[in-house]
């Protein structure tokens, strides 16, 4: 590849200056590069490029581009304890890394830099939150818009070789058996699994993503053993299901998800892969779908209660603010759920109850057509008329004889 102060403008030259400083700041790599054929392709690193991986390995610089998430920043696994931030600028790639957690394994570290020759110090231990922060930085240099989610963690989409996962970077931990603590370990699990159980999914990012020092009382939740390492993600996933089946998901809907990523599981071990990101994709999946039924089932208890709230009042002049108010909404939200539930607004469905009720007394009663449209709420015979047939397709007076 040929130095960007050689193929590039003065005005990517000032973003060079600003990677560089990015790079400097945050200690992480950074290398910025085009798509095609390598000898058509034109870098920059902020390291030595025959050091840095993106350069001296031509199929991991291809991975990351066609993995990359467009102009979003995303995180890109390369393997259980190395990752890079990626995103995607017009025709350039950028990535950040790579990376390591705070509790890599050193000899891990050390073959990784041998595979990819490149300097092990170049692999900068951090978490996931400190990497995030810098990709939306540049995200906000580059692409002029900050991240839309509040989070820092929630902000990144996470990436592999087969659409999306990450690293449970707490269960990645280096301790001697003497050290180990199971009652943390058992602390820290059930700490999990009630996030996801509460359909959490930005608690449980925030858990996976931040390493803090209470993790290091965990024990060492994952054994060396590619073996045992599976029987582990299997007993994972098999608590995930009941987990979510125990907080209102479908039974048939738990298991079929459980049986994706068993299938899943069982396609990376014949392969060989790691299966560490699959752990965390699972968490995550299982949370958000547990996130989505309670939203759903709150969705259908706020609009049962607007329902329930019309049927008793619909003869009175009724305001979407009143029933907001009486179902402990705002009005806006409720107006939104309902729309999304019914089809329609709460203002049509009060003028479709009314003329329900006026339809019943149009057929089984001698009232007079003015005195049912005053009875039901209705401001006039007229507008009555107009309503009903609007919902019925008739008049009131046709409708009466018709069913008459």
């Amino acid at each position: 590849m040929t130095s960007y102060k050689d193929s590039l403008s003065e005005a990517w030259k000032n973003d060079i200056g600003f990677l560089q400083i990015v790079s400097e700041l945050s200690g992480f790599c950074a290398a910025l590069w085009t798509a095609g054929k390598p000898e058509e392709a034109v870098g920059w690193t902020s390291c030595e490029p025959s050091a840095h991986p993106c350069f001296s390995n031509e199929s991991l610089r291809m991975e990351l581009e066609k993995i990359c998430p467009g102009d979003q920043p995303g995180l890109y696994f390369d393997n259980d304890q190395v990752f890079y931030g990626v995103m995607q600028i017009g025709r350039f790639f950028l990535a950040l890394g790579p990376v390591a957690t705070l509790y890599s394994q050193k000899e891990v570290l050390q073959e990784y830099a041998e595979e990819y020759g490149c300097e092990e110090s170049a692999i900068v231990k951090t978490d996931l939150v400190k990497l995030t922060q810098y990709m939306n930085l540049l995200h906000y240099h580059f692409i002029g818009t900050p991240i839309r989610e509040k989070t820092v963690v929630g902000q990144i989409e996470i990436k592999d070789k087969w659409s999306s996962s990450g690293a449970l970077e707490a269960y990645q931990l280096e301790q001697s058996e003497n050290d180990r603590t199971y009652e943390g370990a058992a602390a820290y699990e059930n700490k999990l699994f009630q996030t996801v159980a509460e359909g959490n999914d930005q608690a449980l990012k925030e858990i996976l993503s931040n390493a803090t020092i209470e993790y290091k009382d965990a024990g060492s939740f994952f054994p060396e053993q590619s073996k045992e390492r599976e029987y582990l993600v299997v007993s994972i996933i098999t608590i995930l299901t009941r987990v979510a089946i125990q907080s209102g998901v479908p039974l048939e809907e738990a298991h079929e998800l459980g049986a994706v990523f068993l299938n899943k599981l069982g396609n990376l071990a014949v392969a060989g892969k790691p299966v560490f990101g699959l752990s965390y994709n699972a968490m995550l999946e299982f949370t958000e779908l547990i996130k989505r039924r309670r939203e759903e089932k709150s969705r259908i208890s706020y609009t049962e209660a607007c329902k329930a709230y019309i049927e008793k009042n619909f003869r009175k002049d009724l305001q979407v603010s009143d029933i907001a108010e009486a179902v402990g909404l705002t009005r806006t939200y409720l107006s939104r759920l309902f729309h999304e539930s019914e089809g329609m607004t709460i203002q049509q469905y009060i003028q479709k109850t009314k003329c329900r009720h006026a339809a019943n007394m149009l057929q089984y009663t001698d009232y007079p057509i003015a005195e049912i449209a005053q009875y039901n709420g209705f401001s006039s015979q007229s507008y009555f008329g107009v309503c009903f047939q609007n919902w019925y397709g008739m008049t009131p007076n046709a409708y009466r004889k018709a069913k008459r």
